[in-house]
């Protein structure tokens, strides 16, 4: 029995260092990280693409250290409502060197963002794909003083609700380099508060 006692002792204590030893499955990232990642990712792109691509917009490419953030912040991801226009048309848009270029009018997004009611001019390239130029309270201190853009895909529209994350909000060409004409945000799309995501000034 004294045996028999120790042997069990013994494969008790051999059990728990195999069950503690056994590599622990990770819990699934959650749809935040995700997106986080996603975000972090598609940045050290454009970074490589500024510093070494031949269209970039980077005058001195050599010294080029990447690109300002805010930290990533999910609560800035906003289902928008939307309103489509009666008819397609096409209007012209004033551009930062006095020319002007023609856009497509989609309709228009409507969300409340920090205890205001908001509406944002959605623009429509040839592509399909949603184009949405806009200037908050962050700028110029924080963020270009000439605005800010949002490149979203077609597919992101889903049952009249454009999803728009502005964590991918981006400063245009003409941020970087004056030899670039960019699109003036529209003052419909000019809001009075702060959207402290996407690109900032570094």
């Amino acid at each position: 029995m004294k045996f028999n006692r120790w042997i069990l002792i013994l494969i008790v204590i051999v059990g728990g260092l195999i069950y503690f030893s056994l590599p622990k499955q990770s819990p699934a990232p959650s749809k935040s990280s995700a997106d986080s990642l996603q975000i972090t990712e598609k940045r050290l792109a454009k970074d490589e693409q500024f510093k070494t691509g031949d269209e970039s917009p980077i005058p001195d490419k050599a010294n080029f250290k990447g690109l300002t953030y805010y930290p990533y912040d999910a609560t800035w991801i906003i289902p928008f409502e939307i309103t489509r226009s009666e008819k397609v048309t096409r209007i012209s848009l004033q551009m930062t060197d006095g020319s002007v270029d023609s856009l497509l009018v989609f309709g228009k997004a409507h969300a409340d963002l920090a205890g205001m009611h908001v509406d944002l001019i959605v623009y429509q390239h040839d592509s399909g794909d949603f184009f949405i130029p806009f200037k908050d309270k962050t700028a110029p201190t924080e963020t270009y003083g000439g605005g800010r853009y949002l490149e979203l895909p077609l597919t992101k529209l889903k049952d009249n609700q454009l999803s728009i994350d502005f964590n991918e909000a981006f400063f245009p060409y003409c941020a970087y380099n004056k030899t670039f004409a960019c699109p003036i945000p529209p003052k419909e799309n000019q809001l009075s508060i702060r959207i402290p995501a996407g690109e900032k000034n570094p």
